[in-house]
């Protein structure tokens, strides 16, 4: 998954609605939710290094990444208040994301590459119990 760089004013208000206009689509999730994955894509290719496609794997670790930077031991019930609870749920905004310009994708991309990748609530509450050394703060 990719986003566009370098916006106009003109461009941010066409992303705005078009934002808008998916929310309204899958209104399961919060608009929060829908930031947070335009967010999560910026914040995901800044910590590979290099601007590129992500794949779903990778997205959904860096998103997890983010909600423990952001909500630490919260992120879990942040996440469950938007309306995502797991890994299939960040695909759904992806993809209502991809399907209205907000985001790109390649044709072996697909809903499927979000399926099932892990409890999602248990891996936020290890990540947050983890240190910088990788053992657990038990």
């Amino acid at each position: 998954m990719s986003e566009p760089t370098d916006l106009s004013l003109l461009d941010i208000i066409k992303r705005q609605l078009a934002l808008r206009e998916a929310m309204a689509k899958n209104p399961r999730y919060r608009a929060d939710a829908y930031v947070f994955v335009c967010e999560g894509v910026n914040y995901t290719c800044s910590r590979l290094g290099e601007r590129r496609h992500v794949s779903g794997r990778e997205l959904v670790e860096g998103l997890c990444d983010l909600a423990v930077e952001r909500f630490g031991y919260l992120a879990p019930t942040v996440l469950k208040h938007w309306g995502v609870t797991s890994t299939e749920d960040f695909g759904e905004i992806v993809f209502t994301l991809v399907e209205h310009g907000l985001l790109g994708k390649t044709p072996q991309d697909s809903k499927a590459d979000f399926q099932n990748l892990f409890d999602l609530g248990k891996t936020l509450r290890e990540r947050y119990r983890m240190d910088d050394d990788g053992s657990s703060d038990n």
